[in-house]
């Protein structure tokens, strides 16, 4: 742990023990339970994870050489280098390395949780969780990847927790609550978990995600009780009016944890380098805080909240990549009156060719599949680097560009040359340097629920509708660029769901039922920004994504057996841009202590514009063994 972290830590556990131990003249109790769970998730298709490079379509294939058959791009490549391109010493293809690395498992990890209910009065309980996962590496993937470590809180995910590249162990809760009459408070490491929705995010807004172990892929009934990240922080509520409560909370700024490059479930295009600690060293002192007061009038329940925050999710942004060519070479610079040398720009060489783009495919897939514009980064490089404005402005003397004179491109058929132009003139596959930013903003929103009534034993009765809805003014998001400057957008949220249980047999218990609509008006359900969806190696993004947000659809349903034994659930997510996730369950609970639990992730995207394109590849069969005492 780093300095800062051991302190937050050590003072965290002091203040929960001192305050156990405070009343000694008072005994107190602890209650000790938990469970150990082996966790496996077999793929049951040949695909790989398409944003590592054994997932990569263009996986050992050769694609043709734009900037070889092209006559303006083959002219300034005789320029650079004394006739090489017409001597025919250029490679009339690209050719992609040939990875055979393939994975048979997406989690195969043996996790551990203990319990601590502490009683110490009647007004005051505490409670720790200690949760221990190890991962051990059977996925036959690049060597020795670190699965846990995250260069946030000195290799850390969040501020109570120790890992290495196999193993993680951490304090998801460590808190104390005090209840008195109508206050209740909450001090130390916790959740925050508001909202009602299944697999959406409406009102829950205050903690980040950490999806480095099944992504968001674990049983659906679950929510996001695996996935939420914790943090310190003080919470509490008072009752102000029969039947309305005031909550409020002041929590540690703790950012989402992304599964890291090399992992089963990397969602980083691998040429893409990120830098997560810069970005939250600007913000590691901040807190997040927000209130939300909630009742009823008549049979109507409302609610409204109002969240400042940073918000966890990271947003990308180009930095200096420090490239160093051979010297002699002509693209050491200045090409131009910037002055600037190669490595102020973000690009830099992978001699392997693995884990850089190597070709216009490489670039135009990639940068799609990652909701980006890859013709306007060409651009935005344009803009905002001053070398690429002296190298392009050069390659516009050869008419690869819009005009003599003017860098930019407005065509895919440009973009292609230019990507080509670029990797045969660097001479390797190239990977670009980025960081993440986190934001700040503000988030407003309410919450509506009211229970319908008809005649006993119909559909309609004790149907409960429940509406959600935030607005977040002037919230930022990556650029399809991946410009300096972020989209700036006001963003409206909302969710509707309908719940029941009903009995249709006096044999079997009630069935739970839940649809959900959710409505986004400028991203999608992974935060990508509509207007860079859709693209691909042939397509750039557009079609209207920005004009009409995005729309999910949920439906699910849990069916318990009459001896309680078994149950099967269903839960079904529905991207309207085109794409569907399934996932059909079975539990087996024999006794209090053994469960078996099985079910399946199947996932279908139609195009890159769909939440589930990143992620198609991970069909799997989940089983979990758990043993509770």
């Amino acid at each position: 742990m780093c300095n800062k972290q051991l302190k937050i830590a050590t003072s965290a556990l002091a203040l929960i023990w001192s305050l156990l131990l405070a009343p000694l003249a008072q005994a107190f109790s602890v209650d000790v339970s938990g469970f150990i769970r082996q966790e496996m998730a077999y793929k049951i298709s040949d695909d790989q994870n398409t944003q590592n490079p054994n997932g990569n379509p263009l996986n050992g294939e050769s694609v043709p050489n734009t900037a070889v058959s092209d006559p303006g791009a083959c002219a300034l490549l005789d320029a650079l280098s004394g006739g090489a391109c017409s001597l025919g010493f250029i490679p009339p293809s690209l050719d992609k390395p040939r990875t055979d690395h393939e994975a048979d498992w997406n989690v195969f990890a043996t996790r551990a949780e203990i319990d601590f209910n502490i009683n110490i009065s009647n007004n005051v309980t505490g409670f720790v969780k200690l949760r221990g996962y190890y991962q051990p590496d059977v996925f036959e993937d690049y060597g020795d990847v670190d699965h846990f470590g995250v260069d946030n809180h000195g290799n850390e995910a969040t501020f109570l927790s120790i890992s290495d590249d196999n193993y993680m162990l951490d304090l998801p809760s460590a808190y104390i609550d005090y209840a008195k009459g109508p206050l209740w408070v909450r001090v130390g490491q916790q959740q925050i978990a508001w909202g009602e929705a299944l697999f959406f995010r409406v009102a829950d807004v205050a903690n980040g995600l950490d999806l480095r172990r099944h992504l968001f892929l674990d049983f659906g009934a679950e929510e996001y009780a695996d996935e939420r990240l914790s943090a310190p922080g003080i919470r509490a509520s008072y009752i102000i009016a029969q039947g309305w409560e005031l909550e409020v909370f002041a929590q540690m700024f703790q950012p989402s944890v992304l599964p890291n490059v090399g992992s089963p479930y990397s969602l980083t295009p691998y040429p893409f380098t990120v830098d997560f600690g810069s970005g939250y060293d600007r913000v590691d002192d901040n807190w997040n805080g927000g209130f939300r007061l909630r009742g009823e009038m008549g049979d109507l329940g409302m609610q409204f909240f109002a969240v400042s925050r940073h918000n966890p999710d990271p947003i990308f942004r180009l930095v200096p990549g420090g490239l160093s060519l051979p010297a002699g070479s002509p693209l050491n610079g200045p090409l131009g009156p910037s002055g600037e040398l190669v490595g102020s720009q973000p690009f830099t060489q992978d001699l392997t060719g693995e884990f850089g783009f190597n070709s216009t495919d490489d670039w135009f897939y990639r940068t799609g599949l990652a909701g980006l514009d890859g013709l306007q980064i060409i651009n935005s490089l344009v803009d905002e680097w001053p070398y690429l404005t002296d190298a392009f402005t050069l390659f516009s003397a050869f008419g690869l560009t819009d005009a003599p004179g003017d860098p930019h491109v407005t065509t895919l058929e440009e973009g292609k040359v230019i990507v080509d132009t670029l990797v045969t003139g660097f001479g390797a596959a190239l990977q670009a340097g980025g960081e993440a930013v986190y934001a700040s903003e503000n988030i407003y929103g309410f919450g509506l629920n009211y229970i319908f009534y008809a005649e006993p034993d119909t559909l309609l009765d004790q149907l409960v509708v429940r509406f959600e809805g935030s607005f977040t003014p002037d919230k930022k998001f990556t650029a399809t660029g991946v410009s300096r400057n972020f989209i700036e957008e006001d963003e409206w949220v909302t969710s509707l769901i309908l719940e029941k249980y009903h009995r249709f047999s006096n044999e079997f218990p009630a069935t739970f039922f839940i649809f959900e609509w959710m409505h986004k008006s400028e991203s999608d359900l992974l935060g990508r920004h509509l207007s860079g969806l859709g693209g691909d190696a042939n397509r750039l993004p557009g079609g209207g994504e920005d004009d009409r947000g995005w729309d999910g659809l949920v439906f699910a349903f849990q069916q318990p057996f009459p001896s309680l034994v078994w149950r099967v659930d269903m839960s079904v997510l529905y991207d309207l841009n085109g794409g569907v996730f399934i996932q059909p369950a079975v539990r087996y609970k024999p006794s209090n202590a053994l469960t078996i639990e099985a079910f399946a992730n199947l996932i279908d995207a139609d195009n890159s514009g769909s939440i589930f394109a990143p992620m198609e590849w991970s069909d799997d069969v989940t089983v979990r063994l758990t043993y509770q005492f």
